[in-house]
């Protein structure tokens, strides 16, 4: 005959077993998987300011850009230099 009460223990651990499961699923995908939230578009002077660093950052990006173009122009004028015989 079955125990009755052998089958709510297992039921009970069973599901217990199972809530903590879902709760870690729960958990992991909100601490690790939340989207970034944009400022409100109703907030003109967040955005603004946003922009501001955004057209900051650009610029020196281009800059940087400029700087290793000029670094990598010198690097091939010396190893250019340096394979002409007689120098």
């Amino acid at each position: 005959m079955i125990d009755f009460e052998y089958v709510m223990k297992f039921i009970v651990t069973f599901g217990a077993g199972a809530f903590v499961c879902i709760m870690l699923g729960f958990g992991v995908k909100v601490l690790f998987f939340r989207k970034p939230r944009l400022p409100a578009a109703g907030d003109p002077e967040q955005l603004e300011a946003l922009e501001d660093r955004l057209h900051l950052s650009e610029a020196k990006i281009a800059e940087l850009e400029e700087r290793l173009d000029f670094a990598e122009r010198m690097l091939t004028l010396v190893r250019e230099k340096a394979q002409l015989p007689g120098s």
